[in-house]
Order: structure tokens, then sequence, then C-alpha cells
């Protein structure tokens, strides 16, 4: 049995977050393809999609980790994607 929130706990953790919210399979989903999404943009470089997830962002006014923290998963899946040029 998948546990969902523990891969959600991991990517959290991956971007540098030291809590994380309880999530569903869906939500889980959505922040596999922004990690995805930023592996492709930074060639998986982990360093490099921590940095774009704790430096504030003009499309949100705060770094992509507070978004993702108070639960607006969408807009940054959505930037990544716009990112991407997807």
């Amino acid at each position: 049995m998948t546990d969902w929130n523990e891969i959600g706990q991991n990517l959290f953790q991956r971007w540098g977050a030291a809590a994380y919210p309880m999530m569903d399979k869906d939500q889980v989903a959505q922040l596999l393809s922004i990690s995805i999404g930023l592996g492709a943009l930074f060639n998986e470089d982990a360093t490099a999609e921590r940095h774009w997830m704790q430096t504030p962002h003009s499309a949100f006014r705060s770094r992509p980790i507070t978004m993702l923290l108070a639960g607006h998963i969408d807009q940054v899946l959505d930037q990544v994607n716009k990112e991407r040029g997807l």
C-alpha cells in the first residue's frame, strides 16, 4: 500500500521545508508533477530545484514552498509548467 503522506513529506524535505501538510494522493500527484517539471527545468540539479522553491517568485509574491505549504499546489504547478513552456 502506498503511503502518500510519506511521498509528500519526502518532496517537501527535498525542497527544504521543515514542515509539511497532510496530503491525499491527488495532491501528491501534483507535487510529483512539480518535481518532474523542476527536474526538467534544472536538469535534475536538486540544489537548483531547492533554490527555486526557496526564492521569492514574482508570480506569487512569495516563495513557492510557502505557496505549497498554504495549499496552493495548483498555482505552483501552473507556474512550473509556464516556465517549461507547456
